[in-house]
């Protein structure tokens, strides 16, 4: 709530500190009534989870799932 309630750059700030909070806590403490009606919570799930399986450059190029769905040059 702080950092969204504040008179500088809050949407900034808020989106930064749920960005951490996501990472540390996980979709498990945000209520399901925020999540049913989120538009595209599939793909937003799906690319999330390839974020997370992509730790580094070397799991992207040898994953031939992730290279079909997210083509690099």
């Amino acid at each position: 709530m702080l950092a969204v309630n504040h008179d500088g750059d809050s949407d900034s700030t808020g989106a930064i500190t749920g960005n951490i909070l996501g990472t540390m806590l996980g979709t498990g403490v945000i209520p399901q009534r925020w999540l049913e009606p989120l538009e595209l919570r599939d793909v937003i799930e799906a690319v999330a989870s390839d974020l997370w399986t992509c730790q580094d450059w070397h799991s992207y190029m040898d994953n031939d799932r992730l290279w079909e769905r997210y083509p690099g040059s």
